[in-house]
């Protein structure tokens, strides 16, 4: 009898256990989202500037990209309930720590220790969930794990911008104490502990090249946005990273039991489900980017009421991941996923036509379009993807996973954040040229000082102050055309997950059924 077998046949109450796992998911991925609002409080109570200040959210982001890939090894070596319990302790104190942080240097010190945590709970919560359920029970389970990820980010924004509003920042952090404990207390009780075994010792070099590699690489990657990919910072961060990733490979082919078993990547069904999830993740990664800054600059929209404008996409997924797991039982992942990114490709293309003056509601109601598309792809592709490993390799399977679709949503996000930063110059510098005499911007400027030498202002104050409100309508116009531009980009990698789905031979049932 296998460990799959024994729990299912000895467990008490299995759905009870996977509400510890998902508690601890909720505040790893909400911390995630949820300091966003809270940067520019944070900024000035620290006294940072800005570049410094993005440390708190790089330093979580960096921690979290280095643990996840080791998280399979140590799931197998300790097992998954110690392993969970450490995540929520450190988790839980990292948060505690947070909240009375006094200066921005311990803020980035207690924001790793909160990682040091947030990085091992989904990969673990994932390996757990599907140990503990078969894959033909596996749907439903993995649309209640996809409902905690999708509305986490959205919940963030909403719960940070009242903390900021009304309260304090630090309540930002302090919130995940009280569900920290009780979670940890549930866990030491209640949470079931699979046997687990590591035949040998730490694959040393494996463990060093793993940790080098992803954290010079996704330095690299966060950091191409603002200081460019050509930066001397910027290449020298990527090429290390490079060169220490491909040695690891090289490592880790070549080790009988390495750290991360990179040898399930030849598996070509569960190869593909990343490709395509991870895909998906990189225009989820990118609307949740772009499209808070297109409602606050163009529509004037509050941080706080941002937050509110995304709860009901939230409330889609959540119910497109119940929908997408029962059906995902019943009749597999293909025709599901196919469904989905048929939405995601039709909301992304729509949102390629906005505009200046379109409506909240408009974008509102394409946001909720693109929620049920990376529901149904998400939920039923990743949960197929794992299917197709035996149970001795599902602590491997979800680290090696989340560990590349963390890396190819970081770079793809990047690319395209670069890309919306050149379209913007490139269109302003186009709209600039506009303004002659007789454009429709040049006579918008007249009116414009016309108005301002009526209310008493010289000439030559009433043409700087009117120049000042054209171009500020010239970058919003910008800014609009090159989120236009993104959207196609994303419009086309919609496509190539399409093709790449079709291709996909997806089964309910796995080689894990066994």
């Amino acid at each position: 009898m296998n460990d799959q077998q024994y729990a299912l046949n000895y467990i008490k109450a299995p759905y009870f256990q996977v509400s510890i796992i998902l508690i601890g998911v909720f505040m790893s991925i909400l911390d995630t989202s949820i300091v966003n609002v809270a940067i520019p409080t944070m900024e000035s109570e620290l006294s940072a500037n800005t570049d410094q200040i993005q440390w708190v959210v790089t330093a979580y982001v960096l921690a979290i990209g280095v643990l996840i890939p080791i998280s399979g090894w140590l799931t197998d070596k300790f097992g998954a309930k110690r392993l969970f319990l450490f995540a929520l302790s450190a988790f839980t104190l990292g948060s505690a720590l947070c909240g009375m942080a006094w200066n921005l240097p311990t803020m980035i010190g207690f924001r790793i220790i909160q990682a040091s945590g947030g990085g091992f709970m989904v990969p673990v919560a994932n390996s757990m969930i599907y140990r503990i359920f078969p894959p033909d029970k596996r749907g439903l389970v993995m649309g209640l794990f996809g409902i905690t990820i999708m509305s986490a980010p959205a919940l963030g924004p909403l719960l940070s911008g009242y903390f900021v509003e009304y309260a304090s920042w630090r309540y930002s952090f302090y919130i995940n104490v009280p569900i920290g404990l009780s979670a940890i207390m549930l866990t030491m009780f209640f949470l079931y502990d699979f046997p687990h075994r590591v035949e040998t010792k730490m694959d040393i070099w494996g463990f060093l090249f793993s940790c080098i590699g992803f954290f010079f690489l996704l330095y690299g990657v966060n950091n191409a946005a603002t200081d460019g990919w050509t930066s001397l910072k910027v290449s020298l961060s990527i090429a290390s990273g490079v060169i220490f990733l491909i040695a690891l490979v090289v490592i880790e082919l070549k080790t009988v039991y390495p750290i991360i078993d990179l040898r399930i990547l030849t598996n070509p069904m569960f190869s593909m489900s990343i490709a395509i999830t991870s895909v998906v993740n990189v225009i989820v990664y990118t609307a949740l980017f772009i499209i808070p800054i297109y409602l606050q600059i163009i529509l004037g929209y509050t941080a706080l009421q941002t937050g509110m404008f995304m709860t009901p996409g939230a409330i889609a997924a959540i119910m497109m991941m119940i929908i997408g797991g029962l059906l995902f039982d019943k009749i597999g992942a293909k025709m599901i996923a196919l469904i989905g990114l048929l939405f995601l490709g039709v909301s992304v293309y729509e949102i390629s036509w906005m505009s200046v003056n379109s409506t909240g509601g408009q974008i509102e109601f394409l946001l909720i379009i693109l929620n049920i598309g990376v529901s149904l792809t998400m939920v039923t592709i990743s949960t197929s993807g794992m299917n197709m490993l035996p149970i001795i390799k599902l602590s491997q399977g979800s680290a090696v996973s989340n560990a590349l679709r963390e890396v190819i949503a970081s770079l793809g996000t990047a690319i395209l954040a670069s890309y919306l930063s050149t379209r913007i110059k490139m269109h302003l510098y186009h709209l600039t040229a506009q303004i002659t005499p007789f454009s429709s911007y040049g006579l918008e400027l007249r009116n414009f000082r016309i108005k301002l030498e009526n209310k008493g202002l010289p000439f030559t104050v009433a043409h700087k102050d009117a120049l000042v409100i054209i171009y500020n309508s010239l970058h919003n116009d910008s800014f609009v055309y090159a989120m236009d531009d993104v959207f196609i980009v994303c419009t086309l990698i919609t496509i190539f997950a399409f093709l790449l789905t079709l291709l996909y031979k997806a089964r309910i049932h796995g080689p894990s059924d066994s």
